[in-house]
């Protein structure tokens, strides 16, 4: 890819990924990042790398948790939807988020609870907790 400095804005998504793209990592000024439905697993920490990534939308993957690298990006719209996230690394709580989007996610009514306390000013969508046999 030529120009990696004048990329803003990547759209991957449906690629049927399976790996989080190392080559993104080489994108330096990227902005807004679209990974959503793939079969992504892990987000590698080296993507704190990017210190102009502003908006993150990895829903429809099968991410579990984000790496603590995250917290110090200057992300503020994180859409993780329909994943299997439920909890996240003290660190967060000095994060830029002010979107968060986790519907379509089982949560019982404590995991919920301390995602609001992680994120007190931010606009957290989630679905009803369920009664998920006290996950």
């Amino acid at each position: 890819m030529k120009d990696k400095e004048n990329v803003k804005t990547l759209i991957l998504k449906k690629q049927k990924l399976e790996n989080f793209p190392m080559e993104i990592l080489e994108l330096e000024n990227l902005e807004r990042l679209d990974i959503s439905r793939n079969n992504i697993k892990e987000i590698p920490k080296e993507i704190s790398s990017l210190k102009s990534l502003h908006y993150l939308n990895a829903a429809q993957n099968y991410l579990t948790c984000l790496p603590k690298e995250m917290a110090s990006m200057p992300i503020d719209t994180l859409i993780l939807w329909d994943n299997m996230i439920r909890v996240f690394d003290e660190s967060f709580i000095d994060s830029k988020i002010k979107y968060l989007d986790l519907r379509a996610i089982q949560m019982t009514r404590k995991e919920q609870k301390a995602i609001l306390r992680l994120f007190p000013n931010a606009k957290v969508k989630k679905d009803h907790p369920c009664n998920c046999g006290g996950r």
